[in-house]
């Protein structure tokens, strides 16, 4: 009888499994430290950027259970400082035994990113990359190509929507504290001197290098007026970018700019009550849109927010941290579903990363269809952009579909 009972369990366990219904599955605990700024110059970045914890509770509670697999985070502040990174790293590897990691920005990516293939751990970032960073076999994955891959695309269209101004006259508008602002205006100064210019296209007409705090930018946003330029690229940090538009206003002119969505528009029009100052000025994105409402990724914000605790409405940075997590659980599903959920090892994370292509529909519609190489750390072919600007008092998409990156962008 016993032997009997045995059978018909077994039995209706496999039946359970076979149709999908709920049968018990044990899930294998991993932990993912994630790499934050809570006391430090990107604290308020931060406080939107654990969005990406949102994601992977989701996950759990969904394709996780399924497979047998459950992601806990635990994130650590760095204080954005590569050398706090270096001394913690040894016993977050001790403590974590991570299979994947969450990265936050330049500073841990600099502290960590020779280290990552002995110690085996890749690191998924959300932002856009930078030159320096563009090295084969790494185990970095940025989740969009480099600033200069969005920035140029952006550059190309605008070009291409506005034939009466050919050439497009750019001005950069930079600081060089620092490397990484450098690096963008040095990759789009090579592709427009190299590929743009040749064509006709666009050629620059004023480099201004500035405080990396500037509190007055009126004398040289007067020198990109006498250089007649049409567009203003690198103002990207929120205090560069209001300080040229005062300066603007002060000289009676509006010459847009371009830079990423936290950089610019969305974070100053949200302290001036009004998007108007800011008509006809861009920024370039490689996820979703947060103006457009009638997108899948909008849909799944929904789900975040209703039952993980997110807020109503979403913004270009808490998007970030919802890109960055939905690439990081669906790399680690593609390498349970090759390895099984009790062989999970960072190898297999990076191998699934490597191997597959994400599509954009599996990405919930946050990121476009993302494919790695050796080659680099971000995706070399195929990346996609959208538009975002002003236009009659509204933040709107200019480019309701994806724009293709080129693929004739160089290292520089």
């Amino acid at each position: 009888m016993e032997t009997i009972r045995r059978k018909f369990a077994r039995a209706v366990m496999a039946v359970a499994i076979a149709t999908g219904a709920s049968a018990a599955v044990a899930q294998v605990e991993y932990k993912v430290p994630g790499l934050l700024d809570f006391s430090g110059p990107f604290a308020d970045l931060s406080k939107q950027m654990v969005s990406r914890d949102a994601v992977i509770k989701w996950w759990n509670d969904n394709d996780g259970k399924k497979l047998g697999v459950k992601l806990t985070v635990k994130n650590y502040d760095t204080r954005y400082d590569g050398t706090v990174v270096a001394s913690m790293w040894p016993g977050i590897l001790a403590e974590m035994k991570p299979i994947v990691a969450m990265g936050l920005g330049g500073a841990d990516l600099n502290a960590l990113q020779q280290r990552l293939p002995n110690d085996k751990v890749p690191i998924i970032y959300a932002p856009p990359g930078y030159g320096f960073g563009w090295l084969p076999n790494q185990w970095v994955f940025n989740a969009r190509a480099t600033y200069v891959h969005e920035w140029v695309t952006a550059l190309t269209w605008y070009a291409a929507q506005n034939p009466q101004k050919k050439p497009l006259k750019v001005a950069f508008m930079s600081t060089q504290a620092s490397p990484a602002f450098v690096d963008f205006i040095k990759g789009i100064d090579k592709y427009i001197k190299t590929v743009l210019e040749p064509k006709g296209i666009a050629t620059v007409v004023a480099t201004e290098w500035i405080d990396m705090q500037p509190v007055d930018l009126s004398s040289q946003v007067k020198k990109i007026i006498d250089a007649k330029a049409d567009i203003i690229v690198g103002t990207a940090n929120t205090t560069m970018a209001a300080a040229a538009l005062r300066a603007e206003q002060l000289h009676g002119v509006n010459i847009p700019t371009l830079a990423a969505p936290w950089h610019t528009i969305w974070p100053l029009a949200q302290a001036m009550k009004s998007y108007t100052p800011w008509e006809g000025h861009m920024v370039v994105t490689g996820i979703a849109s947060t103006t457009d409402k009638n997108s899948k990724a909008w849909q799944f914000y929904q789900v975040l927010a209703k039952s993980y605790g997110l807020p109503a409405e979403w913004n270009p940075v808490n998007m970030l941290g919802v890109s960055q997590g939905i690439l990081t659980v669906r790399a680690v599903e593609h390498a349970a579903r090759k390895v099984g959920a009790d062989k999970l090892t960072g190898q297999a994370v990076f191998d699934a990363l490597l191997a597959d292509e994400f599509t954009e529909d599996e990405l919930m519609g946050v990121l476009p269809t993302l494919k790695y190489s050796k080659e680099a750390p971000f995706p070399l072919q195929g990346g996609k952009v959208r538009v975002e600007w002003v236009k009659d008092g509204k933040y709107q998409l200019a480019t309701p579909n994806w724009l293709t990156i080129p693929s004739d962008v160089t290292k520089w």
